[in-house]
This record gives structure tokens, sequence and C-alpha cells, in this order.
């Protein structure tokens, strides 16, 4: 999974810098990005949450099935719909059009939703690692090839959707599976219950981590955006991909753990986390800035300023990430729900006072720094209690 994670890194991470350095103004990456930041919201609403209830609780996967393509068909109905309002909400218009066709991958993706929950729950994880790879090759081919042509915002849409494409086919290859007209009411209660707040905890998130770029974009200007995405991805995006190898692990392990041993197992989970991005979170420390100038070209000095204040974010995200899947395989979805909701008041409303009081971007990542603390101790203390550990226990456990 780490193999697979590094190269996608490194193919988005190239497919970016020659996009912005070739053919892709930094206002059309901001435009682009004003809709990349929604893309993860459609994804919750469309009910991706399905294939982690059916890796905790794998009966009733032609139930779980068809919820998710009623989910995923009604979402995609809904962005068609309300595309005209989108247009007029938005500027560029054209955001409004990326969503309503990002829509399509939902569909698709709700052909794999069983296949793939159960090889995740078999820890399969060698062959799904594979075929993320080639998604990932069809993506970049397909952002470059439209960026070349012209298409300098439409690439970073149709990119995500041939990538899924790709991907759905390759895991029904793998591991055949098709549906049958079944559907248990009881069945779709529970997936339903824990689908709700599994999935209303990352729409939350994603609510919240993506308000940074909207609340930039209206005060400063979508070139000011760019320019933040760029030192954003440089720090907390990698946090992100790098947490994401251990919490796609970590949750059907966690669900297969004996209750005794579960925290000693979320420990080493963690301290993996830490032991990958501490060194990493130094380095862009104390270099950011002359290597976003050799990655991107010439920058501000505040992008490396953003950079460093998001590296400390980035320390307390290492630990946070990999809490949500343990309370979810503790079946305490509602409280991955909580912490969320913590996050999605505390952190838009610091952005927006920052924006009125500061004067660029560097504002908003200041706000990051002091605002998401707060969410990150509610989250600890959701965990702490549910395994039971002590806090000290829990720092001892780290410092190892």
């Amino acid at each position: 999974m780490a193999a697979a994670s590094g190269t996608l890194g490194v193919l988005d991470l190239v497919t970016t810098l020659l996009c912005v350095r070739l053919w892709v103004t930094k206002a059309d990456f901001g435009a682009a990005t004003l809709a990349i930041a929604l893309f993860p919201i459609v994804d919750r609403l469309g009910g991706m949450g399905f294939g982690t209830a059916l890796v905790r609780e794998p009966e009733g996967e032609h139930t779980v099935f068809w919820l998710n393509l009623a989910a995923a068909c009604a979402v995609l109905a809904a962005l068609l719909g309300v595309r005209p309002v989108l247009a007029h909400a938005f500027d560029p218009p054209v955001v409004a059009s990326l969503l309503a066709a990002y829509g399509v991958r939902l569909v698709i993706q709700a052909c794999s939703v069983v296949p793939e929950a159960r090889m995740r729950r078999a820890l399969r994880f060698h062959e799904l690692s594979l075929i993320r790879v080639c998604a990932g090759v069809a993506e970049t081919i397909t952002k470059l090839a439209l960026a070349y042509g012209g298409e300098h915002i439409w690439c970073f849409a149709a990119g995500p959707i041939v990538s899924t494409a790709v991907a759905t086919l390759a895991i029904q290859l793998r591991s055949p599976w098709r549906p049958r007209a079944v559907f248990d009411r009881a069945i779709a209660r529970r997936a339903l219950g824990f689908t709700a707040a599994l999935s209303g905890g990352e729409l939350l998130y994603y609510v919240y981590a993506s308000a940074d770029y909207l609340v930039i974009g209206a005060t400063f200007g979508t070139a000011a955006v760019g320019v933040y995405r760029l030192a954003y991805e440089l720090v907390l995006d990698v946090v992100r991909l790098i947490s994401m190898i251990t919490n796609e692990v970590a949750y059907p392990v966690f669900v297969q753990t004996p209750r005794d041993e579960l925290a000693g197992t979320f420990l080493r989970f963690t301290r993996q986390n830490l032991m990958l991005l501490v060194p990493f979170l130094v380095f862009v420390a104390i270099a950011g800035g002359p290597l976003l100038t050799l990655l991107y070209g010439p920058m501000p000095d505040s992008a490396a300023t953003a950079a460093r204040i998001l590296c400390v974010v980035g320390g307390l995200r290492a630990l946070g990430f990999v809490i949500p899947p343990l309370l979810a395989a503790l079946g305490r979805a509602s409280r991955v729900l909580a912490y969320n909701a913590v996050a999605a008041v505390v952190l838009p409303t610091a952005f927006v006072i920052a924006a009125r009081v500061g004067s660029d971007y560097t504002a908003i990542a200041w706000a990051w720094a002091i605002g998401y603390p707060i969410a990150f101790a509610v989250l600890l203390a959701f965990a702490l209690f549910a395994l039971p550990l002590s806090l000290g226990a829990y720092l001892r456990g780290l410092i190892r």
C-alpha cells in the first residue's frame, strides 16, 4: 500500500508540476481547485461509507449494493438539476459543470463497492495496490493529454472519472461479483445507520478541510487559491496521503483484532505514522521555501511561510488520522461524526475571522494552527475513553 500510494503521490506531483509549468495558469488552477475541493463532499453524499460498512459486517452485500447505487444516482441527478444555480454561485461558472460531470464517477464506483470490500476484508492489499497504480497512470495520461490539448480546467475533472472506470473494471476482473434482486430491510437499516454516521463525519471533514480554499477564493482571489494550494499540498496532502496508507490497512485489522489487544495495535499504527511523517515535516519546515521554488518555479515568500505554519498542524493530523478507523471498527462511528462536527464549526469560523483580520492567505494557515488543536483534543478523548487508555499511557506509547 505504501509503494502504491507513493507512486500515486509522485504521479500526482509530476502531473501538477507539468500542468502548472507548461500549460495551466495559476488562475485556471485556482478555478479547478474550487471544484476539486468539493469532489470529496460529492463522494460522501454518494455513499462511499457503504464499502466500510461491508468490511465490518459482510452480510447483506446485495442490499448494500442497491443502496449505494441508489445514492449515487440520486446525487448525480441532484447535481445536474442544480447546475444552473451553482453556475451563478461560482466564479467561474465552469465549476458547476465540473461538479455535475464528477457525479458520473459515483455511479461507476458503485459497481465495485462489494468486490472491493471483500478484497479489503481478506487483506488483499497487494492486488488492490496494483489496481490503484494502473488507475493512477490512466488518470495521469488523461490529465496531461487534456491539458496539452487546451482543456486546462476540465483535465482535473476527467482524470478522476477515467481512474475510477479503470479501477472498477480491474476490481471486477480480480474479484468477480454480480448483484441479485435481493433487499433486506433490517440489513438496510443497520447499514444506513453506520454509513450515515461515518459518511456524515467524513462529509463534515471535507467541508472544513475545503473551507479554506473557498474563503481564500472569496477574499483574496483565485490566484491566491492556486498559490496556497501548492503550499497546502506540499504539507497536509502528504500527511493525508501517508496516513491513508496506515488507515487502509488499519481498519480491517482493527475490525478483526481482539478487544484486549486493540490499544497496543492502535499505538503501533500511530507510531508508524509518526516515524514516517515527523522527519518529513521537519524537513519542510526548514527547506519549504527552496523546495516550493524548485517544484513550481518562482513563488512568493508567503507560500513558504504558510507551508511552515501548516507543518505544525501536520504533526497533529498525523496523530488524528489513525483514530477514526479505530472508532469505526469499535462501532462508534457516531463519535467520528461528533468530532468532525466540532471541527466543522471551529475551523471555518477561524478561517473567516482570519480572512477578515489578515492581509493575505497566510492568515488562513494561522487559523489552522489555532483551530485544529481544539478539534484534535475532542477526537483523542473519544479514542482514549473507548479503548480504554490513559493519556499517560498513550504518550508513553508514542515516545517508544
